[in-house]
């Protein structure tokens, strides 16, 4: 504690579905980023996530404890019973096997909520969570169900969390139309890049055995391969413009429930040897394709943040997108290019724009490369977090909940 009475966090237990190699998409990505920032500020860090295997685990990792447990039941009838099963062994598990101490919870979207508002309850440990992004605004873009049992673990998240972090503005303001009153209890706090590991390409010869479409230009996707993604309108997009380009390749890089209609979409357009799936890459292999492409495409339809769109700035890439959820905020006008109306024929007109003209998209790209550097560097983020962290823990009323 230091002379203003402000206590100093020294361990964090989080709880997420996914970290290290086990990722799906955004959300990993930024666990994996935060706790290396976080071990890297001195703190001690316990993940405790989800074993994908028949047994629980326990490795020490890097000065990192991971713990890997498995549901209480085997079997789910469903996917809110499979996490009800969950949270009662993590529950369990945190109030009598887990012998290290801690003294803040961070939790990640809506799949531990019961085990952190328990956890909160029984032990009175404070909690904070991330909410990277809210069940019924993923559904609307992509004709699904919503589950109610997932809208009210994300109510209870609101309801009982020391603190909330969201990444952007445009979050904010979803929450805050749920919960008014939770105004001065929510932190934007972005997601960032870990430049120097960005930095890390595959050799020239291992990265033409794995891709051997790079000699050529192409145009790069990635994200999971879901319909709010919107990579079915950049197929259609693509299937506008290649004619005038002949060697241009698309580049969809990523895996998911919608990569077999997204092929049919391409083989319709005729565009079967052009459209390269590539599946799910890991770090060395996507910088090796962000290094290499000629723009990164983002046509989301929902994107609470938007990761890809820092990693193409950090490559020094044109980053073009739909002026959608929290990319407006990343891809400015001056430093990425934005369109107003979610198009297939608006994003094939602006394509073959950029790719007439690439020195403009350059200058474009150099200045969205600087303000990653100024913004989005979890040098400058971690600060912030643990700054949350800080009050959060010295005096659990700091925020009006």
């Amino acid at each position: 504690m230091n002379k203003l009475g402000m206590k100093h966090v020294s361990t964090v237990l989080h709880l997420t579905t996914e970290y290290g190699e086990q990722l799906i998409g955004g959300l990993g990505r930024h666990v994996n980023d935060l706790v290396q920032s976080c071990k890297e500020e001195n703190l001690t860090i316990i993940v405790m996530t989800i074993s994908h295997t028949k047994n629980e685990s326990y490795s020490f990792n890097d000065g990192i404890h991971i713990f890997r447990l498995l549901p209480w039941q085997e079997d789910s009838a469903s996917l809110p019973d499979y996490f009800r099963n969950l949270n009662f062994r993590f529950t369990q598990f945190i109030l009598q096997d887990l012998h290290i101490q801690f003294d803040l919870v961070h939790v990640h979207d809506w799949f531990f909520a019961t085990t952190a508002c328990q956890i909160n309850k029984m032990l009175g440990i404070p909690f904070v969570s991330t909410i990277h992004s809210t069940e019924r605004e993923r559904k609307q873009f992509n004709n699904g169900r919503v589950i109610p049992q997932i809208v009210e673990y994300e109510d209870q998240l609101l309801q009982c969390s020391d603190h909330i972090i969201v990444c952007s503005e445009y979050m904010k303001d979803i929450l805050l139309v749920r919960q008014p009153n939770r105004q001065k209890s929510i932190s934007v706090i972005p997601n960032g890049i870990i430049l120097k590991d960005f930095k890390e390409m595959l050799g020239r010869d291992a990265a033409l055995k794995r891709f051997p479409f790079i000699t050529n230009p192409f145009l790069l996707g990635m994200g999971r391969l879901v319909k709010e993604k919107g990579f079915q309108i950049l197929i259609e997009a693509f299937s506008q413009v290649h004619l005038q380009y002949p060697t241009l390749k698309l580049v969809l890089a990523g895996s998911g429930p919608y990569e077999n209609e997204l092929k049919r979409i391409a083989k319709l357009y005729k565009l079967d040897s052009k459209v390269k799936f590539v599946g799910f890459l890991n770090e060395i292999e996507r910088n090796t394709l962000l290094s290499k492409c000629e723009m990164v495409v983002i046509p989301s339809l929902y994107e609470p943040f938007g990761i890809v769109a820092l990693e193409g700035l950090a490559a020094s890439k044109p980053v073009i997108a739909f002026k959608t959820g929290g990319l407006k905020e990343i891809v400015k006008e001056n430093q990425g290019i934005l369109l107003e109306g979610i198009s297939s024929v608006q994003l094939a007109k602006r394509l073959h724009i950029c790719l007439q003209n690439p020195k403009g998209v350059e200058t474009v790209a150099l200045r969205g490369y600087k303000a990653m550097i100024d913004e989005y560097q979890w040098l400058s983020i971690i600060r912030i977090t643990i700054s949350v962290y800080n009050k959060v823990v010295s005096n659990r009323n700091f925020f009006n909940k």
